[in-house]
């Protein structure tokens, strides 16, 4: 039985929605992948970016640019080669535009989007449906102010979490074919056991705990990065300072910005990491009194790091598997930590002055009249 406190917030049911999301996806026709590709560029900004840089850290020959990089990236692009948008609601300028140029490169173009008549999906040879959103509500929104009211394509007009896991999901099983390593129906079955209250009562003590702090920092090893990327955009959606690092790079740079009480969350799925983040949780405790937590897979977890300081979710199976159940952890952790004092929990922003933030931020993104002017290889104008 659901938290009652829970029940009617736009993120929790969004977080509870995402194992119907996985067995959909699981079940559904194959996305045709571009496997005659020379090379597959994916293109994403926000959550879609980090789900690009999962999917390439996990399969090879696939590169996952930020939005500016994708645009000025895709001049170089070829017939035979090819572009996959990713835009949840398929107006992200900077990803239509990579798909503009791709396209006149003649290089083959997918978009991934939750409506199918938006501009990303009109300008693509083919349209692949996230599938997160009911398409009623694609194009309509609750805000009231007339600038804000572009805000639309989304479920809810709350800080996104089951889109990425969506977007993850439909790549990954494009990408695999039917010969892939994940088994679908494991991955929709683990999921189901970590939206449960069993699993996410747990995390409601170290959530409030870290509420508290003035900086977050999310930490990522070889293959989790992009998750620590997720986690640092779902706490600064909820009006918190966060930041992401290699847990390494870390050590050398960001650990001279973490002030006392500052809380720091490693996001661990192989032993190296787990043993890096073994060496440095006293150190974080002692010296600087940091609120310290290591969210890892059981197999990864690091026996010198207390009880109390580990998060461990259990998963099997493949690198996808693991990796989509510690988002699920995260979504978890960083949901209970945001809603911490938010005025309104089923807003954007936590209802923190939440229209003129989503009005100025339509201006400064679906605004943008940058265009990055094709060129050769050669750094040339492209005729």
């Amino acid at each position: 039985m659901a938290s009652e406190d829970l029940i009617g917030e736009y993120i929790f049911g969004e977080i509870v929605e995402q194992p119907a999301i996985v067995a959909r996806h699981g079940g559904a026709p194959l996305p045709p992948w571009p496997t005659a590709a020379r090379r597959v560029l994916l293109a994403g900004a926000g959550d879609s970016l980090c789900a690009a840089e999962l999917i390439a850290g996990l399969y090879p020959h696939i590169e996952a640019l930020t939005p500016m990089a994708a645009s000025a990236a895709a001049s170089s692009l070829e017939e035979g080669d090819a572009l996959i948008g990713i835009s949840v609601s398929g107006r992200t300028p900077r990803i239509l535009e990579a798909c503009r140029r791709a396209a006149a490169r003649g290089a083959h173009t997918v978009a991934v989007t939750d409506d199918p008549d938006g501009p990303l999906a009109r300008g693509a040879d083919e349209t692949w449906w996230l599938g997160a959103s009911p398409p009623e509500a694609v194009g309509s929104t609750d805000y009231e102010c007339p600038q804000a009211r572009q805000y639309v394509g989304y479920h809810h007009d709350v800080a996104q979490t089951k889109t990425f896991l969506a977007a993850v999901t439909l790549l990954a099983r494009a990408r695999e074919g039917g010969a892939g390593s994940t088994d679908w129906g494991r991955l929709a079955g683990t999921i189901a056991d970590l939206v449960a209250p069993a699993f996410y009562e747990r995390l409601r003590g170290p959530a409030e705990e870290c509420a508290g702090a003035g900086a977050a920092f999310f930490l990522g090893g070889a293959g989790t990065l992009p998750l620590a990327r997720f986690a640092a955009y779902k706490l600064m959606e909820f009006n918190r300072t966060a930041h992401f690092a290699d847990i390494e790079e870390y050590c050398h740079t960001h650990y001279f910005v973490t002030r006392p009480g500052s809380a720091v969350v490693c996001v661990i799925d192989d032993a190296d990491a787990g043993r890096r983040a073994g060496e440095i949780v006293g150190v974080l405790e002692e010296l600087l009194e940091a609120r310290v937590l290591v969210l890892c897979t059981a197999d990864a977890a690091p026996p010198e790091v207390p009880a109390h300081r580990r998060i461990e979710v259990p998963a099997a199976g493949s690198l996808l598997e693991r990796r989509l159940a510690l988002v699920v952890a995260l979504e978890w952790l960083t949901y209970l930590w945001g809603r911490v004092d938010a005025p309104d929990v089923n807003s954007f922003h936590g209802g923190y002055d939440t229209e003129r933030l989503v009005a100025g931020t339509l201006r400064t993104i679906r605004g943008s009249r940058v265009v990055v002017e094709p060129t050769t290889m050669d750094g040339e104008r492209a005729p």
